[in-house]
């Protein structure tokens, strides 16, 4: 999708299609970065959604840098690479992992690279939509409701 940012094309996925960016990326030998932000919901004792707040960042194909806060088994955290200029270091040494990397970071990190992904006017009304059949994926992403979807950002 173009953006109001003459140099950026946004890559959108409704999962864990990581593949398409990269690869993109890769052939155009242009900084490529992905995000990812799903809140941590548990429901009836029940994880629905696993949390994660993750930004990758690739030039061409060399991995740069890589910052996770995720929930596996576990809440894990994961840093790669050289921290960048506009890094909050101070954050990842909160005691809750959650809490070293979170949507406002990540938002802010974006900022400081040129993309406002927090911004719907940024993103432009040119697109391209692929899409794929999904009934057969084993482990198909459980519904959540709104209002418990939305908790996950407060």
């Amino acid at each position: 999708m173009a953006t109001s940012a003459d140099k950026w094309t946004a890559v959108f996925s409704q999962g864990s299609d990581i593949a398409s960016a990269n690869v993109v990326g890769a052939r155009l030998d242009c900084l490529n970065i992905r995000t990812s932000h799903q809140p941590h919901i548990i429901r009836d004792r029940k994880i629905v959604s696993y949390g994660s707040t993750a930004l990758w960042i690739h030039a061409g194909a060399r991995h740069i840098r890589s910052i996770q806060a995720s929930y596996q088994s576990r809440w894990e955290w994961t840093l790669f690479g050289d921290p960048q200029p506009f890094e909050n270091l101070e954050s990842y040494k909160a005691k809750k992992i959650q809490d070293r990397f979170t949507l406002d970071s990540l938002n802010e990190y974006c900022r400081a690279l040129g993309i406002e992904r927090d911004n719907l006017g940024f993103y432009g009304s040119d697109g391209l939509l692929i899409e794929g059949d999904t009934s057969n994926w084993p482990h198909k992403p459980q519904p959540v409701r709104g209002n418990e979807w939305l908790h996950g950002f407060a």
